[in-house]
């Protein structure tokens, strides 16, 4: 019997090392397994013309602002057929920097393409500042989806607001993916910086006098 319960344990010790390295094999298996690369994308190139209304003054740009989800670089998606409140993020795909300093660039390239951008505060030329609400994919339906890009614009002179805007650009995604959320977006705010940028032009920038100690209107889209 002595010998019998040494067998025993012998062969207990054996199948508890066999499962040990068994455990260890797969955990080795699985952290050698190859990840998906993180995919990231910007807004490409600017577009080369610019067939808006040219700016009747000089204009500063201030910087864009945006709430703070904005903040990182993460890629949001809303699927509005099953729950419109709840946002998520790809999990392999990012912005190479945030979407507000992205749209921040291609807003100060379209304006400079339209007349003269001052990088400075003075009183006598007029600000134009941004404020992004809503940057995110949204799926109407599982295999359709639109960028959708909405934003507060506020033009002020001489600390007077002249006029204020909010404007929202949809376009349509090629895929149902963040490849194709990443050019319904940058198609959509080109859209939505032109419309800005035709808005701005058609203020009366140049005559003076024109600033107010309040906002003189505010347009909803």
């Amino acid at each position: 019997m002595p010998m019998l319960s040494a067998v025993l344990r012998h062969t207990l010790s054996r199948a508890r090392a066999v499962s040990a390295l068994t455990a260890l094999s797969l955990v080795a298996a699985c952290s050698s397994a190859p990840v998906a690369p993180t995919a990231l994308y910007d807004f490409g190139l600017a577009p080369a013309t610019t067939d808006g209304t040219r700016l009747p003054t000089a204009l500063r740009v201030a910087d864009v602002a945006g709430p703070g989800w904005m903040d990182g670089n993460a890629i949001y998606y809303r699927l509005a057929y099953a729950q419109s409140q709840r946002t998520d993020a790809y999990a392999n795909s990012r912005w190479v920097e945030s979407p507000v300093n992205l749209f921040d660039a291609r807003l100060r390239n379209a304006a400079a393409a339209r007349g003269q951008v001052v990088g400075y505060p003075t009183p006598d030329v007029p600000s134009l500042r941004v404020e992004l609400v809503d940057f995110s994919q949204v799926f109407d339906r599982r295999d359709a989806s639109r960028g959708v890009v909405r934003l507060r614009a506020t033009v002020t002179l001489a600390r007077g607001v002249i006029d204020q805007r909010v404007v929202q650009a949809d376009a349509p995604a090629p895929s149902a993916d963040a490849a194709g959320g990443v050019a319904a977006l940058t198609q959509a705010s080109d859209k939505a910086i032109g419309e800005v940028l035709d808005w701005v032009a058609g203020l009366p920038l140049g005559a003076p006098g024109q600033a107010t100690a309040g906002a003189s209107g505010v347009h909803p889209r």
